[in-house]
């Protein structure tokens, strides 16, 4: 529903992608190996040789950081050649075990470190979870999860256990509908966005004085990949109790439209048409996306 836009996208596959170099490097030269010879059967690798350079690690690097194209090319196309299970090791023992466990040598890099890096307080799936690290019995937990975009059950695809654009931070609701099965959208997806519309089961043009918040269901429109979204997370459901916010900035919209803002503004009523929107609608979208719950929909119903 929700589009990752990390400025510091750089750093963040840098982090991530150094702490899995340094396991890995930390393996047994014949497990190093036989990582190697998995991988290299992925389409992409011809240009490796079978015999693996110990001074190389771009494979390495390529396979981790594969984009989200790559990683389709290989679940559909290559599927058996993605259950070696090193990274899903990896992934269960270091990296989400804990705040005390970590992927590297160092003790630097672990899930935890990833949230705090991402800054995001909203699960890009649904729009409607926060995500929050709290402290509970003097430990230091998390309300959220990384999914796996594809899944990474042994029967599945436990190889892109580790790669990073297979980790989709998201709410414990979300994870615990979705758990093994596979969704069409991804929030690195360039237009996963644009696939999802929100809007009142209204009649253009109602008079929102004439109906009550129990009328103001909302639907949700999804095409392409977020089909499968929708039915995997049951957004239609969830998003239809949210009838009583819907109404609220329905009723705001109407009462408060472009024009008679402008025309506030220009009486001196107020200061800044800006200001005043922030004040009746919170941040606008881009603002908004992340660090507010459910500014897809709001966007979707009132423009802000």
């Amino acid at each position: 529903m929700l589009k990752f836009q990390f400025e510091n996208i750089d750093e963040l596959k840098a982090l991530h992608y150094n702490a899995v170099e340094d396991y890995v490097k930390h393996l047994s030269e014949d497990a190093q190996d036989a990582v190697y010879a998995s991988v290299i059967k992925l389409k992409g690798f011809e240009g490796y040789d079978a015999s693996r350079n110990k001074a190389d690690y771009t494979w390495l690097k390529q396979f981790i950081l594969a984009d989200l194209d790559t990683m389709r090319g290989w679940v559909t196309n290559q599927p058996d050649d993605l259950l070696f299970t090193e990274f899903r090791v990896l992934y269960g023992s270091r990296f989400s075990n804990g705040i005390d466990n970590f992927v590297d040598s160092a003790g630097t890099y672990n899930a935890y470190t990833l949230i705090e890096k991402m800054n995001i307080n909203v699960c890009p799936y649904c729009d409607d979870e926060y995500l929050d690290v709290v402290k509970s019995d003097d430990k230091t937990r998390r309300t959220s999860e990384f999914d796996h975009y594809f899944p990474e059950g042994k029967t599945k695809y436990p190889a892109l256990a580790m790669c990073f654009f297979n980790l989709v931070l998201s709410g414990q609701n979300c994870n615990g509908l979705k758990l093994q099965k596979e969704l069409g959208a991804s929030p690195y997806d360039e237009d996963i966005e644009e696939l999802t519309f929100l809007y009142p089961d209204l009649d253009i043009g109602v008079n929102m004085d004439s109906v009550t918040p129990d009328e103001c269901v909302v639907l949700l429109h999804a095409k392409g990949g977020m089909v499968t979204n929708e039915k995997v997370l049951g957004l239609k459901e969830r998003y239809a109790n949210r009838k009583g916010e819907a109404y609220q900035l329905l009723k705001r919209k109407q009462q408060f439209p472009d024009e008679k803002l402008d025309e506030m503004l220009r009486m001196g009523i107020i200061d800044s048409k800006e200001k005043e929107l922030d004040i009746l609608f919170g941040p606008a979208y881009e603002e908004g996306k992340f660090k507010e719950l459910h500014q897809k929909m709001k966007h979707d119903l009132t423009g802000y």
